[in-house]
């Protein structure tokens, strides 16, 4: 058995379905309604495809080159010497 409020959850998560389902809904046909008034006809499934776009133009990419430092001269290492 389902608790209280366990059981208000669930009510409130399938109203706010229904109110997001109504809402898609109602938008969906005040857009197919608009249409109609202005004389467009809406799109069938089986209308022919747009026009494939233009290929891609190249890219050109401006690179610099990386700036560097001259290379340091080390000095000869030294001997360590441990004492006992």
């Amino acid at each position: 058995m389902l608790l209280a409020s366990a059981a208000m959850g669930a009510v409130y998560l399938v109203l706010l379905f229904l109110l997001c389902l109504g809402g898609v809904a109602g938008f969906r046909l005040y857009a197919l309604h608009r249409r109609a008034r202005r004389g467009e006809e809406p799109e069938e499934e089986g209308a022919d495809p747009p026009a494939p776009p233009p290929p891609p133009q190249p890219v050109y990419y401006i690179v610099e080159k990386k700036r560097t430092r001259a290379k340091q001269e080390y000095a000869a290492p030294r001997e360590i010497r441990f004492q006992k």
